[in-house]
């Protein structure tokens, strides 16, 4: 029989754990064995220089030489006295024996004994194959229906790889076999689990796990409360791309606390939630999490339930269908130094049960929305109403600014149910809620003030609409409310306006006020407690009642038609009461004009 060759590859190197970080193995010494735990040790090995050998020392940089393995050997399990195995392959084979798929840093689940056909319990094959693969290195599932009856654990910096995910189940569409699908026995708080250092028994912390074209179909599953994928605790940098999770009776992905900590820094790209159990995305006090195109359909509570991620985005996601709210952003996202806002940008949501996006936090961080388009949310369970809006802001004590918001109305695809939502927009009992622009088509209200507000901003271009999507009835015309000052840089150009409250104008040059085109006039209302009026004396005096007169009033009166003989005119005035024009001439029976001024 021939000996084969090992080490010197591209994935032969040794790394350990130091100062909480990953560095090479200089100088480990590696033994080699015939089963992942436990076995026998292969002895009869030999140096590149045909010398026998028992073992294999690591150069300065953590790479195993080359060396020759025991006779018909083309694999070894390799022990640097950490807490696992892992897998080598030799270089080639020859003499026609087969030669094994896999290499030291890509490992073929089949070749670990899992036959993805839909029928065998391929657990402890997949989970032997992610504990022998190194650091940096991918566990592949071809194409097939791994069918598992507990968790799988990636270890720290693996990646579990597939070939496809299919995005939704949709009756008559292709579905072809390409997923992780537990037994109706699975056993487990999760199809696939990440576990930090404390409860993995890792050397460091946990993080860099990949997740990449992996589906999980839990259709089967009977026991409720089943995750699709979980993590506890410190577990950082995690990354999924291309991800289906559907029909698990828990949450799709759940992030939760495990001593104390949560995990951090997650990157989500193209994440499908289908039809799971409760949540959508359970994401708990998560630090930097970034989610891009993701989505969230069907689910049993809400699409995103999203409880404190300070530093966050969430850019061009969608949630659809989902028996809650689409979107949820709750908790208390805290007051110190360390704690933070969120991005919500290019989101949709449509025919959610509750409202599209509600944010109840409390807190200081502000949270920011941008491009909001919602459509058809407070469904109700078809009947409609229930103060449903497709952006809701209720009880927040957290900043809430909007850019741009629209809503839609309508009913269930078939055209049956109540149209919904309510209200296009609602704002209940919050601190601060600012929209600058938006297009609000609903039910009975496109904006509703729900009372409560310390400070709502209405900004200058938002529309309404009510009614059905057929019949809609126009609500252009409201007027736009500004609590706060309205600060124009430039020249504020206006064709109409009208004002219920003072105007002031600081400016202190002489002309303060222009109106600039001739003809233009100021013009003032006159009656019963005017600022402006004619009066006519009577035996040279007349007394006008006009209860707004004050002490500082100042009054000007100019003759408007001679009568009688003329005399010069003068006024007095008894506060809150009236005022007295007297002409110095007591036949004086002019017609005399008046208007009243304040000292600002």
């Amino acid at each position: 029989m021939a000996r084969y060759d090992f080490g010197a590859g591209v994935a032969d190197f040794i790394v350990t754990p130091a100062d909480g970080l990953w560095t090479v193995g200089a100088g480990a010494v590696v033994t080699f064995w015939d089963a992942a735990s436990d076995g026998t040790q292969y002895t009869d090995l030999l140096d590149a220089a045909a010398s026998p050998i028992t073992q294999i020392v690591a150069d300065e940089y953590g790479s195993l030489p080359r060396f020759h393995g025991p006779d018909g050997v083309t694999g070894m399990w390799a022990d640097a006295g950490g807490e696992t195995r892992g897998w080598m392959d030799a270089h080639s084979v020859t003499g026609g024996e087969d030669t094994a798929v896999s290499v030291r840093d890509w490992l073929n689940v089949l070749d670990y004994g899992a036959t993805g056909d839909n029928a065998t319990d391929d657990t402890a094959a997949i989970q032997a194959a992610l504990a022998a693969c190194p650091m940096g290195g991918i566990v592949y599932l071809p194409a097939g229906a791994y069918r598992t009856s507990a968790p799988l654990t990636i270890p720290p910096a693996v990646t579990l790889q597939g070939t496809h995910t299919n995005l939704m189940t949709v009756v008559g569409l292709v579905d072809p076999p390409c997923y992780i699908r537990p037994l109706a026995g699975f056993t487990g708080a999760a199809v696939i689990q990440l576990l930090d250092k404390l409860a993995g028994g890792y050397n460091t912390i946990s993080a860099e796990h990949r997740i990449l074209n992996v589906m999980i179909d839990g259709t089967d599953l009977e026991d409720p409360g089943i995750d699709g994928i979980q993590a506890a605790g410190n577990i950082q940098n995690v990354a999924m791309r291309d991800v289906t999770i559907r029909r698990v009776t828990g949450a799709g992905i759940n992030t939760q606390a495990n001593g104390g900590f949560f995990p951090y820094s997650w990157r989500l790209h193209r994440v499908m939630i289908d039809n799971c159990g409760w949540h959508g995305f359970a994401v708990q006090v998560m630090t930097d999490i970034t989610m891009i195109d993701c989505q969230a359909i069907g689910n049993g509570a809400n699409g995103f339930d999203i409880n404190n991620a300070a530093n966050s985005q969430m850019v061009a996601c969608r949630a659809e269908w989902n028996v809650g709210n689409g979107i949820h952003i709750t908790g208390d996202w805290a007051t110190g130094t360390g704690s933070g806002g969120m991005l919500i940008g290019d989101c949709s949501t449509d025919r959610n049960g509750a409202n599209g996006l509600l944010v109840d936090a409390t807190g200081n961080p502000p949270i920011q929305i941008e491009n909001l388009h919602t459509r058809r949310d407070g469904r109700n369970d078809g009947a409609g109403g229930g103060g449903y809006a497709g952006l809701a802001v209720d009880g927040a004590t957290v900043p809430v600014i909007v850019g741009l918001v629209t809503c839609y109305p309508g009913t269930d695809d078939n055209g049956t149910q109540e149209s919904s939502p309510q209200y296009g927009a609602r704002f209940t009992d919050c601190a601060y809620v600012s929209v600058a622009s938006g297009f609000l088509h609903a039910d009975e209200a496109g904006w509703s003030d729900g009372g409560g507000n310390t400070v709502l901003r209405r900004g200058l271009n938002i529309a309404e609409r009510t009614g059905t999507t057929a019949a809609p009835v126009d609500v252009f015309a409201v007027p736009t409310d500004v609590a706060g000052n309205l600060n124009v840089g430039g020249y504020l150009a206006a064709s109409s306006g009208q004002s219920a409250g003072q105007w002031n104008i600081w400016d202190g040059q002489a002309k303060a006020l222009n109106l600039g085109a001739a003809g233009g006039g100021i013009a003032i209302a006159e009656g019963t407690n005017s600022r402006m009026g004619v009066s006519t004396l009577v035996g040279g005096t007349v007394t006008v009642p006009n209860t707004s007169v004050t002490a500082t009033t100042r009054i000007a009166v100019f003759r408007q038609a001679a009568g009688g003989t003329l005399g010069h005119l003068s006024a007095s005035k008894t506060p809150g009461t009236s005022f007295a024009i007297t002409s110095s001439a007591a036949a004086d029976t002019s017609v005399v004009a008046w208007v009243l001024f304040e000292p600002a």
